[in-house]
């Protein structure tokens, strides 16, 4: 039988009472108890009614105001544990400068949507030039993951593939790369994140990283200058010409990342070039 009155106990309110006391609906409160940001005073075993005290009315009250702002719940956890203005000071100022960066990607996207609806030269922006790339000796460290992970697996790869350079006294021969399926999918997919190595020297592997060699190819490079976030430009040109040359993608496409992060250089002056291994061009039979 369901529980309707608003007090369980002198100070205890159920559920529903206290979700209509801080405007939290009541799935809402069960997932903040699952996650441990707002457990309730008291469960009862046999039923498994829950109860609130009068005093998490206010921690419930900072809950909504911050989910309000999107503030993440780990990040509400830390106000709440430690009740402090100053804490939640800093936990707000990180998260309005996470804010403005979202605001600033959002009118970069609005930008390209406006670029692509209005203007067909923004499929043909960066120029593409074929280029013949000889066999490349590596060190390489080669995982499976999402493209929303691509960017963390890199992240956690350079150190490693540093590390073992570092430990046998081997500087890389040349700037840092990565491998990706030919074909896109949101699916796991394989990413080999690699140096080059200086030829004729021979490198051990270890830490989940291996010396390999990248076969030589015949590539169609775009070398785009930008944000990471933009980096979809660089391909559109790649299709784009890939489809007036009539010339199939054969292998996993290539990004070098000649400017970067660890240069010291703003996000604008990033310099990275996408090199698509071409086949054999396609044959128009009469």
């Amino acid at each position: 039988m369901k529980v309707d009155a608003c007090v369980m106990d002198e100070d205890l309110l159920t559920i529903g009472a206290f979700s209509r006391a801080t405007l939290l609906s009541p799935k809402a409160l069960r997932g903040y108890h699952e996650s441990g940001l707002l457990v309730p005073a008291v469960v009862d075993a046999r039923t498994g009614y829950r109860g609130y005290t009068r005093v998490q009315l206010g921690d419930a009250g900072v809950i909504r105001a911050l989910r309000q702002l999107d503030v993440p719940l780990p990040e509400i956890a830390r106000v709440l544990a430690a009740r402090d203005p100053v804490e939640t000071r800093a936990v707000l100022a990180h998260h309005r400068d996470r804010m403005r960066e979202q605001l600033a990607r959002t009118e970069a996207i609005l930008g390209e949507v406006d670029s692509l609806l209005t203007d067909p030269s923004t499929l043909t922006r960066h120029a593409v030039a074929e280029r013949d790339e000889p066999a490349l000796p590596v060190l390489a460290r080669t995982g499976s993951c999402r493209e929303v992970d691509f960017a963390g697996f890199i992240g956690d790869s350079i150190p490693r593939l540093m590390a073992v350079l570092g430990r046998q006294e081997v500087a890389p021969a040349g700037p840092l790369g990565a491998l990706f399926p030919a074909e896109f999918s949101d699916d796991p997919a394989d990413v080999t994140v690699y140096l080059p190595l200086p030829a004729g020297v021979e490198v051990r592997g270890g830490d989940g990283c291996a010396a390999l060699t990248l076969p030589a190819a015949r590539l169609a490079v775009v070398t785009f200058v930008g944000p990471y976030a933009e980096l979809s430009e660089g391909y559109r040109s790649l299709g784009a010409w890939l489809a007036g040359a009539r010339v199939p993608v054969a292998g996993p496409v290539r990004e070098s990342y000649l400017i970067g992060p660890g240069d010291g250089e703003p996000e604008s002056a990033y310099r990275t070039e996408i090199g698509w291994p071409l086949g054999r061009p396609e044959r128009n039979e009469s």
